[in-house]
């Protein structure tokens, strides 16, 4: 499959990494077409780069590994007519830093909409489902790296779409996505980094998840 990653750091990296190492043809997305980060990835990788444009036309499906705040300026940079038809897995959150740590969520992002529906919004043509946003990047792409078992979430209003997902998904090591519905249980998804954020302050790593454990049926 081609996949395009918006995005030059971490998480992007990460993402672009494991897709490709997946026998993938990956295109990394920055602003600019010379973007130092993205070149070097490309040739590390014996991958391509580009601008978020070329990423968007290139890719079949689309991950969105910008800065939550920079999410919709990444959109219309990519286009939406690139993006027409096509799987967007968004894996951001709307963080606000302009108070120090911990963060908030940005306010336009918040309580009554999110992110992921703010993105789906601005991309009407597109099928965007949010994934691995609760998680550190090495966590998205190894599951392994945590012991026994935990769980991964998604969400978007394309079945088909969230199927494709998954198959990657399933690609990176998780067996059994939760499926929390429609593109508005973003607002939990998102409003869940917050006590991520807080449990890293406690637990000193980054190497943790969540497990939903679920009594047997009466």
């Amino acid at each position: 499959m081609k996949i395009a990653v918006l995005g030059t750091g971490m998480v992007g990296h990460a993402l672009a990494t494991r897709c490709a190492g997946l026998g993938h043809t990956v295109m990394m997305g920055a602003r600019v077409r010379d973007n130092v980060h993205a070149a070097r990835w490309a040739q590390t990788h014996e991958s391509q780069s580009g601008t978020f444009a070329d990423a968007a036309a290139f890719g079949d499906l689309v991950v969105f590994a910008t800065l939550g705040s920079a999410t919709l300026e990444a959109a219309a940079l990519a286009g939406a007519k690139a993006l027409a038809g096509k799987v967007v897995l968004d894996v951001s959150n709307p963080l606000d830093f302009s108070n120090g740590f911990p963060p908030s969520l940005l306010s336009e992002h918040a309580n009554t909409t999110s992110a992921g529906e703010a993105l789906q919004a601005a991309l009407p043509q597109s099928r965007v489902v949010k994934a691995l946003n609760t998680m550190n990047c090495d966590v998205m792409v190894d599951p392994t790296r945590i012991p026994g078992d935990h769980d991964v979430f998604l969400c978007g209003n394309d079945t088909d779409a969230k199927t494709d997902v998954t198959t990657l998904l399933s690609q990176f090591g998780w067996a059994a996505p939760i499926d929390l519905g429609p593109i508005e249980a973003s607002r939990g998804l998102e409003g869940l980094m917050l006590f991520w954020l807080r449990l890293y302050g406690v637990i000193g790593h980054t190497d943790f998840n969540y497990n939903i454990v679920v009594a047997p049926a009466a």
